[in-house]
């Protein structure tokens, strides 16, 4: 383990342990004296149906990011400084690509998420975060 951590990312998609997640990387970050990337990936696979559909389900998606980023603006409070950062994409993929850009030395993540139907087919996005990504990994129940 790394004593100081510099960039750290907390990866947020409105669960409970997505919650735990956003509590644990603000202590680290108090801890490290150095703020938070916090990353909202809206998974671009609920958007399905017909074109006339698109739109409204964009717009739902839309506003549970919103709903989402709110909280956990909530959370941290003003605790540490922040930047916020909200993608359209596959999640686990995102937050992988995000870290290696910005050169993240940590990600906090929830241990499961909303989706159960995503992680019975696909896999669990932290499972494939710890995986692929180029830094340590944190996985919060």
């Amino acid at each position: 383990m790394k004593e100081v951590y510099n960039k750290i990312l907390v990866a947020v998609d409105g669960s409970k342990q997505s919650e735990n997640a956003v509590q644990e990387a603000v202590a680290i970050a108090k801890r490290n004296q150095t703020s938070l990337f916090v990353l909202h990936v809206k998974d671009e696979t609920q958007l399905s149906g017909t074109p006339y559909a698109m739109p409204l389900n964009l717009e739902v998606l839309e506003n549970n990011a919103q709903q989402i980023l709110d909280n956990v603006k909530k959370i941290i409070n003003g605790e540490v400084p922040y930047e916020i950062y909200d993608y359209t994409g596959l999640p686990k993929k995102q937050i992988v690509e995000f870290a290696e850009e910005f050169g993240i030395d940590l990600i906090v993540i929830g241990s499961n998420g909303k989706n159960l139907l995503d992680r019975i087919l696909l896999g669990s996005t932290s499972t494939y975060v710890v995986s692929h990504a180029p830094c340590n990994v944190m996985v919060v129940k």
